[in-house]
């Protein structure tokens, strides 16, 4: 696959975090894809918390001190000692970057490796190097070992539902569920930066889950409003053919059958389907019982 055509994970998994810590975003400041000198070397995602003893609400940010290096692996891509070690330089780097000396402490930078996946063969390295791990909240992992930079391991399909919303979601395996409960976070949110923020995770997800969303989009799981919502002008660009269809037909009976597996598949009421049938939803519902028998 060329680059070109690869799903672009960063920028979703950024929009992710900055969610996820939004109770937060006036205490922290960010930057994607940090360079860390002129030659390409980026980081990530750096996070940069403005106070010293601001408390980051959600767990992935308990962590968190001063300066705060995230290392993001796309669901293709893997999470190994290589890149462990070149996290580890990319936070010397940036410490031996600082404009005056020991502007910014040792003990003031942490690390952040977040992928979908546990990494198993890294998880045993660090265990045959003496490393001790321990998980404090469901699928973030705090990695321990003497003279090291704070670090902490983020497996997002272990993550809680509930507190961590967004980095769940950030998968090619979407279920029904996941696709319910995106969709009804995005109607939830009110201001429009967060509504950016959850389009560009939207996106991706369409994206890595398309047979499912194509499911959804022909009606066949439409079980909620928030899903109604989301595909609501091209819903109501197939109800209205049906409802032509069923108005344009020669028999009653073809009629009332099309406009009630409009009502079937949860894209009309059973009044608007009386309604156009132009009889009362006791008549329209008699009609239909007939037909059955």
């Amino acid at each position: 696959m060329t680059k070109e055509l690869m799903t672009q994970w960063h920028p979703a998994f950024c929009s992710a975090m900055k969610l996820e810590l939004i109770e937060n975003k006036d205490d922290l400041s960010y930057t994607n894809e940090y360079n860390l000198n002129s030659k390409p070397l980026q980081i990530d995602l750096l996070i940069i918390k403005k106070h010293n003893d601001t408390v980051i609400k959600n767990e992935i940010g308990k962590l968190f001190r001063k300066h705060n290096i995230i290392e993001y692996k796309s669901p293709e891509d893997s999470l190994n000692l290589d890149t462990f070690i070149k996290t580890i330089g990319y936070a010397c780097i940036y410490k031996a970057n600082e404009s005056h000396i020991n502007e910014i402490l040792l003990n003031d930078i942490t690390l952040t490796f977040v992928r979908e996946k546990r990494p198993t063969k890294l998880i045993t390295w660090f265990l045959e190097h003496e490393f001790t791990i321990e998980e404090p909240y469901p699928g973030i992992f705090y990695i321990h070992k003497s003279d090291i930079f704070p670090i902490q391991l983020i497996v997002s399909n272990s993550l809680s539902h509930k507190n961590q919303k967004w980095l769940t979601l950030l998968t090619s395996n979407m279920n029904h569920n996941d696709a319910v409960r995106l969709v009804s976070q995005i109607n939830h949110l009110e201001k429009k930066d967060e509504q950016d923020l959850a389009d560009s995770v939207l996106q991706i997800a369409i994206k890595e889950n398309e047979p499912l969303f194509e499911h959804i989009k022909e009606g066949e799981l439409i079980m909620c409003e928030a899903l109604r919502e989301l595909f609501k002008p091209e819903l109501d660009a197939a109800i209205s053919t049906a409802v032509e269809t069923a108005v344009e037909a020669n028999t009653e009976k073809v009629k009332a059958s099309t406009l009630f597996s409009l009502v079937e598949k949860g894209l009309l009421t059973l009044e608007q389907a009386a309604e156009e049938a132009s009889m009362s939803v006791a008549e329209f519902t008699k009609t239909i019982e007939s037909y059955k028998e």
